[in-house]
């Protein structure tokens, strides 16, 4: 069957500043500059697009107080019908809405509710803290979710029961980590491709570490250091053979997915991840449909809204959309 691979984002608006400044880069970070900030975005909406991902794009409101929108990892999670329910494609999709810990994302939720809505897909909730996508991975046919950062453990065992693998205990794998790992996209990288998971052992409980090399086998485990976790060695997208990956990922760690087989592009993220904190992963919320599970609204949908985006960048940024399309 036909997939559609979608991934949720949300544009940083030209008034788009630092306010809840809660991660160790955004912490001490100079302002940002709103119009290079989208710039970045676009370009790794662009790439994703071209190794045929679908865009899905929620427009800030204008001078939104809302200044996590862009971090869509956080967004919520959209489920297959499968996935959701174990009813089979006759079900509808389920969108799992996020409680998330920052007092001033949380009216970021409503939004994606309506766009849920918008898409014809059933939203549900999540008892306890659970900042969705940035906490679930996806490897070898198993789900992992993550707690101990944001996410609680309430959080992430009762949005369990929403994973048709959910019934399956070995398909379904629990994962504390620890600061400096705020969410587990910081934590644990999934390389489908290359069969390998990126594991930065001293940010996850020794537990959890234990259940991970009893799933998955040691030699899966691809180690990296904390060092190379606070520069966001974790945090690459992968799409295919590719790795959508920050400008500042540590040589080291690119060498390491190269001779895994893959290709790592470089993006430029100096206002979202230096500045924001937040490099690709974190500016997405993917999701896995059958094609024709649902349609994107022309109000929602990337292709149709990139020109006027483009447009709303001074003429010196729209030249150098070029820039990291790899």
């Amino acid at each position: 069957m036909a997939r559609l691979d979608l991934y949720l984002m949300s544009p940083p608006g030209l008034t788009w500043a630092l306010s809840g400044r809660s991660n160790f880069r955004s912490f001490a970070a100079t302002p940002v500059d709103p119009a290079r900030a989208l710039l970045e975005w676009i370009t790794l909406a662009d790439a994703i697009e071209a190794r045929g991902g679908r865009v899905l794009c929620l427009l800030p409101p204008p001078e939104t107080k809302l200044t996590g929108l862009p971090y869509a990892a956080e967004c919520g999670l959209l489920l297959a019908a499968a996935a959701a329910t174990g009813a089979g494609e006759t079900a509808r999709p389920r969108f799992l809405l996020p409680n998330m810990l920052p007092p001033h994302r949380r009216g970021e939720r409503q939004l994606w509710a309506e766009v849920a809505d918008s898409l014809g897909v059933e939203t549900v909730s999540v008892r306890g803290t659970w900042e969705a996508a940035g906490d679930v991975a996806s490897f070898d046919e198993r789900t992992l979710l993550f707690f101990g950062g944001r996410t609680t453990e309430e959080g992430a065992r009762d949005a369990a029961r929403f994973f048709a693998c959910g019934r399956d205990p070995d398909r379904l794998v629990f994962v504390e980590i620890r600061q400096p790992a705020f969410h587990g996209n910081m934590a644990v990288l999934p390389l489908p491709f290359a069969d390998r998971l990126l594991v930065c052992s001293d940010v996850i409980a020794p537990e959890s570490l234990s259940r991970l090399r009893d799933r998955f086998g040691d030699a899966r485990l691809v180690p990296v250091t904390v060092e190379e976790v606070r520069a966001y060695a974790t945090n690459g997208l992968p799409i295919g053979k590719d790795v959508l990956a920050p400008h500042l990922t540590p040589a080291r760690v690119q060498s390491l997915i190269e001779a895994l087989g893959l290709r790592v592009v470089l993006l430029p993220m100096h206002e979202l991840c230096e500045k924001g904190g937040g490099a690709a992963r974190c500016l997405v919320s993917h999701a896995e449909l059958s094609t024709g599970a649902l349609s994107i609204p022309s109000r929602y949908d990337y292709r149709s809204l990139r020109a006027a985006l483009v447009d709303s960048l001074p003429p010196s940024l729209q030249s150098a959309l070029g820039v990291g399309r790899g």
